[in-house]
C-alpha cells in the first residue's frame, strides 16, 4: 500500500514563509520589494484607481515594502488609504480605514503597525482597489496571513480587485483553505503577476 504524506498545515507554511523572510539580506529585500511595487503600479486596476487601500510594511519582519508603491500613487494624485485596527478582540477582528497624509501622520499601534492618526476616515465603498499583505499565497489566490482574520473580515464584502503582494519563493501550488478564507484576484511577486479571478 503506498504511503501518503500529509500536506503542510497553515502553521507549517507560516513557519516556512517567515523563515524565508528572515533570511533576506537588505539589498535583495529592497530589490524584490521595488520590483513587486512596480508590477503592482502597472496593473490597470491600480493605475486607473482614484483610491487605493494599501498597508504600511513591517520592514523589520521582511514584509514586502510598499513604500515605493505608496510614493508612486501619491505622485499620481491617487488617494492612499491605510488600515487602522478598531478592535483587538480576537473574536471580533475589525479594521477602519483612514487617508494616508504622509509618514509624519503615522503612529504605531500595540503591535507596532504604523497607522494614520487624525486623518479623514474612508468608507470601503470609496475604494477602487485593495492591496493586501500576506506571508504567502497559492496560484489559485488563496492567501496566508498572520491568522488573526482581519483581512478576511474586511475583504468579505468587497467587489473591487484584491491584490496580494508576496515573494516568488512564497507562492506555492496549493495552500490549505477554509470556508471563511477570502481569495484574492491577483498575486504579485518580484517576478510575475498571477491573475486568479476576473
Amino acid at each position: 500500500m503506498p504511503s501518503s504524506v500529509a500536506s503542510p498545515s497553515k502553521d507549517e507554511w507560516r513557519t516556512r514563509f517567515r523563515t524565508y523572510r528572515r533570511g533576506l539580506a537588505p539589498a535583495p529585500y529592497r530589490a524584490k520589494s521595488t520590483l513587486a511595487c512596480a508590477r503592482t503600479a502597472a496593473l490597470p486596476a491600480v493605475a486607473r484607481a482614484a483610491c487605493v487601500h494599501l498597508y504600511w510594511p513591517l520592514a523589520e519582519k521582511g514584509e514586502v515594502d510598499t513604500r515605493p508603491l505608496i510614493q508612486t500613487l501619491r505622485g499620481w494624485g491617487t488617494t492612499v488609504v491605510l488600515p487602522v485596527v478598531t478592535s483587538f478582540d480576537p473574536a471580533a477582528p475589525t479594521m477602519g480605514h483612514r487617508r494616508y497624509d504622509g509618514p509624519e501622520a503615522l503612529s504605531p499601534n500595540r503591535w507596532g503597525i504604523r497607522e494614520p492618526v487624525g486623518t479623514a476616515p474612508v468608507s470601503p465603498d470609496a475604494l477602487d482597489a485593495v492591496v493586501v499583505p500576506a506571508l504567502g499565497a497559492d496560484v489559485r489566490g488563496t492567501r496566508l496571513g498572520q491568522g488573526s482574520g482581519y483581512y478576511d473580515a474586511f475583504l468579505r464584502d468587497l467587489a473591487v480587485p484584491r491584490i496580494l503582494l508576496t515573494y516568488e519563493a512564497c507562492v506555492v501550488d496549493a495552500l490549505p483553505a477554509e470556508p471563511h478564507d477570502v481569495p484574492v484576484t491577483t498575486v504579485v511577486t518580484e517576478r510575475r503577476v498571477i491573475t486568479t479571478a476576473p
